[in-house]
Parts: structure tokens; C-alpha cells; sequence
């Protein structure tokens, strides 16, 4: 059933749409309502900001990486255009990065599974289920997101999508009554000065929980070799994913805000899920527990599509040689999937979720509290590794452009998409993440955010390591760019 492949993937089986899908997946617009808890407790009445402003950066900070697609359209995603710009030994280390990232998006995915489960039943119904329970609906999470990540590129992507689209229509729906219902609708709720911590208490929102909304937005990179059209199609569904993702999540957080009276915002800001203790006034607890059941089952779907991400990504590091193993390189021949790299993540993804979530445990107890920091803090430390592993390509670029002057990029284009966006949102992130972060960080996030800096130091040292050895391995992607020949200049 398997076969060894030097290039494998199934060309031309990714439409338009399914790119859209994937960048939906990534960005999981279906848990709006459910995954802004941190955005309240920290800015109360102003808590669409910390998703405007997160929308806002990767809106920018996008713009250089989907630039890059349109040079060479690699399953490698984001270290292809890290190694075009600056060689193979920071492409490598780009490459881990982003592995790594992908690795504590899976566990933070495991915890939101249980999370949601578990304190939905606790918080409608006051039964918090068994500790076994929550470490079994985490693995379960992991081998669903498997076997859906194994799935053919074409199916998976129209899977994704319908299943996505279709739950928006409820959400949207559920939304909007309890807008329409809800006596306390104000303008008060859009203005960001109204943020208990002022710019602070938005920029710590943030920094714990706004950029990892939108960190899975890549997702759809790394199925460019399948897609069709990719350098045309890309950008459009990134943008498009990435806007309807905002607008959708941006409305769950005022539905939940303007559900109660101002007075009681400090309360529902320490709720678990504030989405459950607000609508609560206005939809029967039974349609409460169904709709977050639905939106369960759609995300273990939609998971897979970042899980086929992160399988192509260590496939495309075997197919360079960095990674040496042939088990890995394996294609899937029926389905031209990268199931042995997928069975790998996913047992890794497994102990790391088991080794979280013993330490918490022990640290904090089985509360439903403990089980919704897990969650938080596995998207801590992915927001870590997420921003070296993306920064490095951004910058790429302009060293690249500038080394293939037989390019169609004009001057004015390669200094404002290469250097004056990456800096822009460069200092945008940095300055967010020192107010929200170093300056007000609290346990557990800061041991997840040294967990982050130590498996960076660990990567640095191993990819010197490996450069020293000469184990670099080869550059396909240097190899698609010479084939390419040319960029597409025109929008």
C-alpha cells in the first residue's frame, strides 16, 4: 500500500475552495463564541479588540509569506521561502520551529477538545466528569485528527469546508438571536478605551490567546503542491479565510458581552467558557449542550486539515534529506498521503498532551479551571515557536528578491512586502507580546513560555550541529524555484 516518492503528492486536487477550507480549519472560526474566555476576563466591555488586533497583524504579517507562494509553491510551507532568502541552515531551523509549533497546536487542540466537553456539562449541568475522561477525550482528539489528516487532499478539503460552513450557519444563527434578544446592545462594547487594562489588558489578551486565533492560517501553504493554481488562488482563499474568521469570532465576543448587564462582565470574564454563562439567559441549556456538541464534532474534522499540514512538513524535511528517514517518506500509494509521517506527529502529539497534562494536574489539581489552562497553555507556547518560525521567512524574502533581480517584482513592491511589512509587524508583535506577556505574565504561561525558549535553544543547537556534520540535506525548494522560472506579478 506504500511506496517510497520523490515528488508523490497528488498534483491539481486542491481547488480554490478547499484552500479556503483549509485556511478556515486552521483558524477554527467555528469556536468564536467559545474560545474568547481570556479576551473578556482581561479587557471586559472591549473584548472584540484583542481579535481586531490580531486579525489586523496577520493581515500584514501574511502579505511577504503569501508573496512567496507565488515563487514557488513548496509542501514545505514556511522554510522554503526562510531558505531562499537566507540558505539552507536557517531554512532547516525554520523547518523545526514550525514542526514544533505544529506539535503544541495538536496538544492545545486535544486540550479544547476535553476543555469543551468536559466544562460545558460542568457548567450547564454541575457534574465535572471523571479525571479519566478528559486524558481520554484528549487522545481520542489525536487519533480523530489522524485518520482525518491520512484522507486524500481533495476529499479532505471539501470535508473540511462543508462541515465548516454548515456549522457557521447555526453559530451565526445562535448569535444573532441572542443579539437581537439582549436588552444591553451599546456602541459602548466597540470602543477600545473602555478595556479594563487599557492598550495593556488588550495587548495581554492578545498576546495569551488573539495570536494563536490566527496562527493556523498557514495551514493551507503547505497543500500548494496539490492545489490548483496555487500562485493565484493561494493568497485570495488565505485573505478571504482569514477575514471571515475575524468578522465571525469578533461577533460571538459582542454577542457575550453585550448578553448582560455591564456590572456582571467581571464574573463572566472568569468563567470558563463565557459563551455558556451569558447565552444561557436567553437559548435552554439542551440547545446550548448541542451546539457546542456540533461545534466539537465539526473542529475534530476540521483538525485534520492542520494535522495534513503538519505531515506534509516533515515529509517535505525527509524528502530534503535533513530528516533522514526512509519510514517517513513514505506515501500512502492509494491516497498520496504522508500517513507514516501523520502516525509520527500524532504519537508525539500524544505524550506531550499526557506529560501537560500530568504536570498541571499535579501542579493545580483536576479542576475545571486545570482543564481549560491546559488548553491556554499549550496556545502560549505555540505562539512562541509560531512567531520565530514565521518571522525568518517574512524577512527571506526581501534577501531573496534581492539576490533575483530577473524577478517580476518592481523596487516599490520588494522594500514594502519584503522589509516595511516584516517590520512593521515585527514591532506590532513584539510591543503586543512585552505588554501582554513579559512585562504581566503569571503561572502557568510563563513556564510555558521558557518550555518554548529551551526547544528553540535545542533546535539552534541541533541544526548547528547538523550543518557542522554537512546533514543539511538538499533544497527542493531552490530546485521548484529554478524550474519556475518567473513570478506571476499580476493580482
Amino acid at each position: 500500500m506504500e511506496s517510497s516518492s520523490g515528488s508523490g503528492l497528488k498534483k491539481n486536487s486542491v481547488s480554490f475552495y478547499g484552500l479556503l477550507g483549509f485556511t478556515l480549519a486552521g483558524v477554527l472560526a467555528i469556536i468564536g463564541p467559545i474560545e474568547i474566555a481570556s479576551f473578556i476576563g482581561d479587557t471586559g466591555p472591549a473584548a472584540i479588540w484583542p481579535i481586531i488586533l490580531g486579525y489586523v497583524l496577520f493581515v500584514l504579517v501574511s502579505f511577504p509569506i503569501l508573496e512567496y507562494t507565488r515563487i514557488a509553491p513548496f509542501a514545505g510551507g514556511y522554510y522554503g521561502l526562510a531558505e531562499l532568502g537566507f540558505g539552507k541552515t536557517a531554512g532547516k531551523f525554520t523547518s523545526l520551529a514550525n514542526y514544533s509549533f505544529y506539535n503544541f497546536w495538536q496538544t492545545a487542540n486535544a486540550f479544547f477538545i476535553s476543555w469543551l466537553a468536559i466544562d460545558t456539562i460542568y457548567i450547564l449541568y454541575g457534574i465535572l466528569l471523571p479525571e479519566w475522561t478528559w486524558f481520554l477525550l484528549s487522545f481520542l482528539t489525536i487519533a480523530v485528527t489522524y485518520v482525518m489528516s491520512v484522507q486524500r487532499a481533495k476529499y479532505l478539503s471539501r470535508i473540511v469546508l462543508y462541515s465548516i460552513l454548515i456549522t457557521l450557519v447555526a453559530v451565526i444563527g445562535f448569535i444573532a438571536y441572542v443579539i437581537i434578544k439582549t436588552p444591553y446592545n451599546s456602541t459602548y462594547y466597540l470602543n477600545p478605551v473602555h478595556s479594563y487594562g487599557g492598550f495593556g489588558g488588550i495587548a495581554l489578551a492578545t498576546a495569551v490567546l488573539g495570536f494563536y486565533l490566527f496562527t493556523g492560517y498557514g495551514g493551507a501553504l503547505f497543500y500548494a503542491e496539490e492545489s490548483e493554481n496555487s500562485r493565484k488562488n493561494m493568497w485570495k482563499a488565505v485573505y478571504i479565510g482569514l477575514t471571515i474568521s475575524a468578522f465571525i469570532i469578533a461577533l460571538g465576543a459582542y454577542s457575550e458581552v453585550a448578553a448582560v448587564n455591564r456590572i456582571d462582565l467581571p464574573v463572566v470574564g472568569t468563567a470558563s467558557i463565557p459563551e455558556l454563562v451569558t447565552w444561557i439567559h436567553y437559548i435552554p441549556r439542551i440547545a446550548l449542550l448541542a451546539i457546542n456538541m456540533v461545534i466539537l464534532v465539526v473542529a475534530l474534522i476540521a483538525f485534520g486539515g492542520g494535522a495534513g499540514s503538519q505531515s506534509r512538513l516533515m515529509w517535505a524535511m525527509t524528502r530534503d534529506g535533513f530528516i533522514k528517514s526512509k519510514r517517513l517518506n513514505r506515501l500512502n500509494s492509494s491516497r498520496s498521503t504522508p500517513t507514516n509521517a501523520a502516525a509520527f506527529d500524532s504519537l508525539l502529539a500524544g505524550i506531550t498532551v499526557m506529560l501537560v497534562g500530568l504536570v498541571m494536574v499535579y501542579f493545580y489539581g483536576y479542576t475545571p479551571s486545570t482543564v481549560a489552562d491546559c488548553f491556554y497553555v499549550g496556545g502560549t507556547a505555540s505562539t512562541i515557536l509560531w512567531y520565530f518560525h514565521h518571522f525568518i521567512p517574512e524577512f527571506g524574502l526581501f534577501t531573496f528578491l534581492g539576490k533575483h533581480k530577473e524577478l517580476k517584482f518592481s523596487k516599490a513592491r520588494r522594500y514594502v512586502s519584503g522589509l516595511i511589512i516584516p517590520v512593521a509587524g515585527g514591532v506590532l508583535f513584539v510591543y503586543t507580546f512585552y505588554l501582554g506577556i513579559i512585562s504581566d505574565l503569571v503561572e502557568p504561561y510563563l513556564a510555558f513560555v521558557v518550555l518554548a525558549v529551551l526547544i528553540l535553544i535545542a533546535i539552534i543547537v541541533y541544526t548547528i550541529y547538523k550543518k557542522i556534520k554537512g546533514e543539511l540535506g538538499n533544497s527542493t525548494v531552490e530546485y521548484m524555484m529554478a524550474e519556475t522560472g518567473d513570478v506571476d506579478d499580476s493580482k
